[in-house]
């Protein structure tokens, strides 16, 4: 009878374990509907790096399709434009092809919410166009990201 209580505490200790995890690994998240099409990335696919200069908030949406915002390190809480280096959005879709917020035709800003040194939260919409200066412009809406810095 012993042995049955304490396979069971143990099993559910490491069902409890596996959830925490689980919504640990799931609190980092980036997601945008790419012309009205949710991406999402959660867990290590969503991050943060910070430089001397600039921060770069990240989301891997597959091995082909990714996007990365790029802000100057200075900037903190509230609203910026994304439309001049060195704070732009970059989106790479499934055929690898690049589109920035700072070509011309292209606009976006982000809100920053919250800000310190682990981790950033905030929300984005923009345009962009394919980095070879074509008339295609994907629309990016309703982005969200919260991440930690690497």
């Amino acid at each position: 009878m012993k042995i049955k209580l304490l396979a069971i505490v143990s099993l559910l200790f490491f069902f409890t374990s596996c959830d925490n995890e689980n919504i640990s690994s799931k609190s980092n998240f980036f997601k945008v509907k790419i012309d009205g099409k949710l991406a999402e990335a959660t867990g290590t696919l969503a991050y943060a790096v910070k430089d001397s200069e600039e921060i770069n908030i990240y989301g891997i949406f597959s091995n082909k399709s990714s996007m990365y915002i790029q802000l100057a390190l200075d900037k903190e809480l509230g609203t910026h434009q994304i439309i001049e280096n060195p704070n732009f959005a970059f989106y790479t879709n499934e055929a690898e092809v690049g589109h920035r917020s700072d070509r011309i035709g292209a606009s976006g800003e982000v809100t920053i919410t919250e800000k310190k040194a682990t981790n950033v939260k905030g929300t984005f919409k923009c345009t962009v166009k394919e980095s070879n200066q074509t008339n295609k412009v994907i629309t990016l809406s309703e982005g969200e990201f919260s991440v930690a810095f690497r």
